[in-house]
């Protein structure tokens, strides 16, 4: 007979306390002990509880392999077993009688009765299992997970993803916990009933005028909003948003003019100024193009019973010498060039000019909600999810109020899905195909290079390295660029209208302001996507900022010196970046190490 001292760790959160009865079955090289139960006087595993437990095994079962951990709910006399209840259980702590103890990590949700087999907390890839009885749990993990978490194609040519018809159907380790989606519901309840009381969310006519929008910018302001509500009509502002705004992946070097851009010096003199021309400066390096082609002729939606509108436009840019800002040349607002698709420019009348940028930052809205964040953001990082989960064991309300809707989603996804590869999801490799490694100003580049930070440099592991940076980079970081600015960029409308409610212009000199505000989204539409952005770029609670690992998965010293490495990095790039930002306008925030989440939480 041995003596074996059990811990037990039962998690904080709301609910993580179990009625159900809990009992441990110690594996060894010999022979598995029966169910051995973990009963003290009085109640145990309630949340947050540390307990200690005296468990005697019969016989001994040699060196210890596995703990297999059952749970069933008790039956209490004339009434029978209860209904089993979920324990959230941290980790157990196995001291055997002689030698140290073992760490058995858990942190996880254990649903109804049943049971689950844990492994000591050492880190092992496959060949490092030498025991038949490991080799054995770990195919039966992972099993297991693949009949739990199934892919199903969701629409023909998007990515795959978990098989579950609604969140109600969510494993409760996959589920966000009771605190956040309380939280989650109460701030969307708060503001919806602030839209409601305003009375705009059933309006469905034309805002009346660009100052009648003002009441529903004062709808949960933030600086950056401000910024954008004061500057929003001015070229530098508007060019500075492809660098630093909530879309900053699209614009790239122009070494040539495309064909389909026809563009001459006579059209850009003034901005660029005498003594150079469009060769010279396309030589020097000093012209940026973003082409949003890939929303040409795509499907656009139907909002109020009306046909929305969509653009497929190119934009050409120039960095003035110096540090001068980065400035607007030419805006041509289809793919196809000629006397119905013409040339917009910095020197054409006001509400020409101001209506061409409208509808670039409205085609910036669908690139970016469809591909930039949901593609990208979302279903690709689900990929790398739900792979993780069935390969490695345990050891959006916007779509009926934007210009392109659900079908226009789904054609733009479908698309991009042809473009996509691996060098893309790659910052450090997107930067320099995309030419932008020493355009000024780019937070996002600076920032995020510094984050991405491959900490390896050996070269039999590199790409593993890179690949797991890269899941890690677009999990957490590049999430939280494109995220959580969507509020600020697009409380003053205007700013970022999520649909056009007339076609885009064919000729000059036509547009008046009136016929601008008829061709911005309707009352309730604007309102649903404020909402809706508000809610996605808002962290509703239990927040984990990057390098935060609450759940303490590795036991060995090495990994948990790599940890601290990898905290004391990030809050030395906090530190430059918060000291960068003082002498800033508008503050980049959004790769500031403590204000990015760990992974995709939103």
């Amino acid at each position: 007979m041995a003596d074996f001292r059990v811990r037990v760790s039962t998690g904080k959160a709301f609910g993580a306390g179990t009625w159900d009865k809990v009992s441990v079955s110690i594996v060894g090289t010999r022979e598995e002990s029966p169910p051995l139960p973990l009963d003290n006087l009085g109640k145990e595993f309630t949340a947050g509880a540390e307990e200690d437990f005296q468990v005697t095994l019969p016989k001994d079962v040699g060196q210890v392999l596995l703990l297999r951990v059952h749970k069933a709910p008790p039956a209490l006399p004339l009434l029978g077993p209860l209904a089993p209840d979920a324990w959230f259980c941290r980790w157990f702590q196995l001291t055997p009688p002689r030698g140290g103890p073992l760490l058995f990590p858990c942190y996880q949700w254990l649903e109804g009765a049943g049971s689950l087999v844990l492994q000591e907390g050492t880190a092992k890839v496959s060949r490092a299992n030498h025991h038949p009885l490991l080799q054995q749990q770990r195919q039966e993990e992972l099993q297991a997970r693949q009949e739990m978490y199934q892919w199903k194609a969701y629409n023909p040519g998007w990515p795959h993803c978990l098989d579950k018809r609604t969140v109600k159907d969510l494993d409760l380790n996959i589920k966000y916990s009771t605190a956040k989606n309380a939280n989650f519901y109460l701030q969307a309840g708060s503001a919806f009933a602030e839209m409601k009381i305003k009375g705009l969310l059933d309006r469905k006519g034309l805002w009346r005028s660009l100052n009648e929008m003002k009441r529903i910018f004062n709808f949960r302001k933030t600086p950056a909003a401000e910024h954008a509500f004061e500057h929003w009509q001015e070229d530098a502002f508007f060019a500075s948003q492809f660098l630093n705004g909530l879309n900053p992946v699209l614009i790239r070097r122009c070494h040539y003019l495309p064909k389909n851009f026809p563009v001459t010096d006579a059209m850009v003199a003034s901005v660029l100024g005498p003594g150079t021309s469009l060769q010279a400066e396309l030589e020097k390096g000093s012209l940026f193009l973003v082409d949003h082609g890939i929303l040409s002729g795509i499907h656009t939606n139907v909002i109020n019973g009306k046909p929305q509108f969509s653009a497929a436009p190119v934009t050409l840019l120039y960095q003035s010498p110096g540090c001068g800002p980065l400035l607007p040349l030419a805006i041509q607002l289809s793919q196809s060039p000629g006397p119905h698709s013409p040339i917009f420019l910095p020197t054409d009348d006001k509400w020409d000019w101001l209506l061409a940028k409208t509808w670039v930052r409205n085609a910036e809205f669908s690139f970016h909600e469809a591909l930039t964040h949901l593609l990208h953001s979302h279903l690709l990082p689900e990929v790398f999810t739900l792979a993780t989960l069935r390969q490695l064991p345990h050891c959006h309300p916007l779509f009926k109020s934007t210009g392109i809707g659900i079908e226009g989603f789904s054609e733009l996804i479908q698309r991009n899905m042809k473009q996509l590869n691996y060098s893309l999801l790659c910052l450090p490799e997107d930067i320099r195909t995309r030419g932008v490694e020493d355009i000024p100003g780019y937070y996002y580049r600076d920032d995020g290079m510094q984050i991405w930070g491959i900490p390896s440099s050996l070269e039999t592991r590199e790409a593993l390295v890179q690949y797991v940076t890269m899941v890690i980079f677009n999990c957490s970081a590049k999430h939280a660029a494109v995220s959580a600015g969507q509020f600020d960029a697009c409380a003053w409308m205007p700013n970022l209208p999520p649909s056009m409610q007339l076609p885009p212009p064919t000729s000059k000199g036509l547009a008046t302001r009136e016929g601008f505000i008829a061709t911005l989204p309707p009352v309730n539409a604007t309102c649903d996507v404020i909402l809706a952005l508000w809610l996605l770029s808002k962290e509703p609670g239990d927040r984990r900022p990057l390098g935060t690992y609450p759940d303490e998965h590795f036991t060995e010293e090495a990994p948990r010196r790599s940890i601290a490495t990898f905290q004391s990095h990030l809050a030395q790039i906090s530190r430059a970046i918060q000291e960068r930002n003082r002498g800033l306008v508008l503050p980049y925030t959004y790769l500031d190490p403590p204000l990015i989440e760990n992974s995709v939480s939103i």
